[in-house]
């Protein structure tokens, strides 16, 4: 029989889908022929090898939260005087990590998991997830600012992948994106001569904030 990687084998006994394997492994939890082994390039032969995973693994269920951030809070690190998002989450959710941030004067959709995997896989640059953002600006966008917007911008020596602008009302739109650069849009719309005066996610992915307001939270399952 032909080799196979370890976390492949994993994802076909049904015990675990193979981010989640590919997790365990790189914690230490998996063990072939009694010995841990971490490398993700491992192969097996199955009908030679025995594969275990930790019990505590199996029975392990992660935390998928979607939680509306306020303005005017912070997505980690705090400085001074300002508030973590986390901190009016109840004790069972503060342990867990936020995916990807929102910066401290935007609202919206954000994740938070203990699903270390699910958390890579949002943040990896290579795979493509759309973000769908609500603002307001200004300064009105004409068609030459959306089309510019719409382009392949260069900002600060990178060429941003083309986003989507859908205008609601005046000074009022929708843009899409597929990347997240740290503070994007308010600097690509700077960039066309315009300023953002209110930003909100709407939508990550799969997920989107459906009716949360601003300061709720629900428990949403894993959708990748």
């Amino acid at each position: 029989m032909s080799l196979m990687r370890i976390q492949k084998y994993i994802s076909q006994q049904g015990w675990l889908s193979r981010r989640k394997a590919e997790e365990a492994m790189q914690n230490g939890h998996v063990k072939v022929n009694g010995e841990v082994v971490k490398e993700l390039g491992t192969k097996i032969n199955p009908e030679k090898d025995k594969v275990e995973l930790d019990e505590s693994i199996l029975n392990k269920k992660y935390i998928y939260l979607a939680v509306y951030k306020p303005k005017k809070m912070v997505t980690n690190l705090p400085q001074n005087d300002e508030i973590e998002v986390r901190n009016f989450l109840p004790e069972e959710y503060k342990h867990l990590n936020a995916v990807g941030r929102l910066d401290k004067d935007s609202e919206g959709l954000i994740l938070f998991t203990d699903d270390g995997i699910f958390s890579k896989h949002f943040l990896d640059p290579k795979v493509s997830h759309k973000r769908l953002y609500e603002i307001k600006v200004n300064k009105d966008l004409d068609a030459t600012m959306i089309e510019q917007l719409e382009d392949e911008m260069l900002l600060d020596g990178y060429l941003l992948k083309p986003t989507k602008v859908e205008r609601l009302s005046h000074k009022h739109f929708t843009i899409e994106l597929t990347e997240g650069k740290n503070r994007q849009i308010r600097r690509m719309i700077e960039e066309v001569g315009s300023y953002v005066v209110m930003l909100k996610r709407l939508k990550f992915g799969p997920y989107d904030i459906g009716d949360l307001e601003s300061g709720d939270y629900k428990e949403v399952s894993n959708l990748i």
